[in-house]
């Protein structure tokens, strides 16, 4: 091969490698661009969850959980005295609040440089979060619980039920100390009890969720049909004064299984499907016996 027709070839080649060789060694635009998370500098978390980011954006609840509710006082009553914020925004902050703040792990951090770091362990980035880990007795006093603080802020506590810990194994506290009778007359116990032990979510999430928010229910009810009880006829002083017979009642039971299906959707209305296939509606427009159009997708069941 002449000189000329390798100078030929290196030419080819160089020009090929002009046009080839960046596309080849960076794949993806930006790829080499990386984002500074030093000091308080947060990873943008709506770049790829940003369905959660417009959620909490319509919501009342939960912004500027990191900015401006770190203004709070609690006392060892438990009572916790919260500065209200004078604006509301979203930001990666309250990403975190949630999702870095069970103290028992340690997440992937950043100090002040990119040479001061500390390696994740039981999470990385974010962690999955219980409901009761804000919400718990107590939660901004870290005094004697150093496994199950909120390092950014406290919630409201969500007490008000009988012992989790005891009745279902709930590392957290349902139960203000001190209270009698604790949840003796709450009507959601076994729906709380149910979900903690569920593993679909973390604690009882899955009740929190049902309740609380927008997410629509489809529930299974299994109700009895009949009451039995034992009336027995007793002519007492005040029955034979009064002309009057007197009857006391035991025994009280109830018996029989009714199955209906309901289905609560993010409005707050809800509809019945009996064991018969038939539907009953009470919407805004008033009662029917059908569902309406768009009153949840995927229906009828």
């Amino acid at each position: 091969m002449n000189v000329g027709k390798a100078l030929l070839l290196a030419v080819i080649f160089a020009a090929v490698g002009l046009v080839v060789m960046p596309s080849t060694v960076s794949l993806f635009h930006g790829q080499h661009i990386w984002y500074n998370i030093s000091g308080n500098k947060y990873l943008p978390c709506s770049k790829c969850h940003y369905d959660v980011f417009c959620e909490l954006s319509l919501s009342a609840f939960h912004k500027d959980l990191s900015e401006q509710f770190n203004n709070y006082t609690a006392y060892p009553n438990g009572t916790v005295v919260i500065t209200a914020p004078t604006s509301y925004k979203v930001d990666s902050g309250d990403c975190y609040a949630c999702h870095r703040a069970n103290a028992s792990i340690t997440y992937a951090n950043v100090g002040s440089s990119y040479t001061q770091y500390t390696p994740g362990q039981q999470a990385h980035a974010a962690s999955v979060v219980a409901c009761m880990l804000c919400h718990q007795y107590d939660a901004a006093n870290t005094t004697g619980n150093t496994t199950y603080y909120v390092s950014t802020v406290p919630g409201f506590f969500a007490g008000g039920f009988e012992n989790m810990t005891a009745l279902a194994g709930s590392p957290y506290r349902w139960v203000k100390p001190g209270v009698t009778d604790a949840g003796r007359w709450a009507a959601h116990n076994g729906f709380v009890m149910g979900a903690i032990k569920d593993k679909t979510m973390v604690d009882a999430n899955e009740a929190c969720i049902a309740c609380h928010t927008e997410t629509p229910v489809n529930i299974t009810w299994h109700h009895a049909e009949f009451l039995n009880f034992t009336a027995q006829w007793n002519m007492t002083t005040w029955a034979k004064t009064n002309n009057a017979t007197h009857y006391t009642t035991s025994n009280y039971s109830a018996g029989g299984n009714y199955t209906i299906y309901v289905l609560g959707n993010a409005t707050g209305y809800g509809a019945v499907k009996l064991t018969n296939g038939s539907y009953f509606y009470a919407g805004a427009s008033g009662a029917q016996t059908s569902l309406p159009s768009g009153f949840y997708p995927g229906y009828p069941w």
